[in-house]
């Protein structure tokens, strides 16, 4: 017999109650042994935190260094074309998700109205972290859409018509210029390189002769893509 969850409901349901548990695990700790200012306590609860914050931040690091996101075909508006999804990265949200754990524990004294306050505030957010690993992000609200009639970003259809180039940001990301205005895009929301998800778009801008193409592409050109 198989115990591992193999359905996604069923591994909503055993991640959501996994953290639960672990929320009220925190809650139990820092009740039942306060964890005192300046106490060896303390001092553990802080190792804690950093190791897990230096996991998160190293998680990002790689995450940058190894995008792994990709244009997908797929159909929008009844229509097909290439298509770029945000995913939620669930390892990272779950590091930030432990780090929230220790602070629990050290707020949960409640020996004043500040620590009460404190304590209900981290755990709210480890709550909302919760949600997100449990619910990831598909962000179908937030999809780019190519196809032979125009590009749609966060659901807003622009006609190739009104598209008048896609540049790099001056800091970070993308750039969408249109006859009604620009629309921002980061490529690290999508998993991917900024200049890669640019290249695209002002590819299918600058070729119009190829758009007919984005009905069955599989994924974009590899030669639009960065080595």
């Amino acid at each position: 017999m198989n115990a591992v969850p193999t359905t996604p409901r069923a591994r909503a349901i055993v991640l959501t109650v996994a953290g639960l548990l672990l929320i009220a695990g925190a809650w139990w700790y820092g009740r039942t042994t306060p964890i005192h200012p300046m106490s060896a306590d303390e001092a553990d609860t802080v190792w804690l935190i950093v190791l897990g914050a230096g996991a998160a931040i190293a998680r990002s690091f790689h995450l940058m260094r190894h995008p792994n996101g990709r244009w997908r075909q797929g159909a929008a508006d009844g229509e097909p074309g290439l298509v770029l999804t945000p995913v939620s990265d669930r390892v990272l949200t779950a590091l930030w998700f432990a780090v929230q754990l220790p602070i629990i524990a050290r707020w949960a004294r409640l020996d004043s109205t500040r620590e009460l306050w404190l304590a209900i505030g981290w755990t709210l957010l480890a709550l909302g972290l919760l949600w997100v690993v449990v619910r990831p992000a598909h962000g179908h609200s937030r999809q780019v859409v190519l196809n032979a009639s125009g590009v749609r970003v966060h659901r807003r259809h622009v006609p190739w018509s009104q598209v008048r180039s896609a540049r790099l940001n001056s800091g970070a990301g993308v750039r969408l210029e249109t006859a009604d205005g620009t629309v921002r895009l980061r490529g690290a929301d999508y998993r991917m390189r900024d200049g890669d998800v640019a290249a695209v778009l002002q590819y299918y801008y600058d070729h119009p002769e190829r758009r007919g193409d984005l009905a069955h592409l599989d994924e974009a050109p590899p030669e639009l893509r960065s080595s």
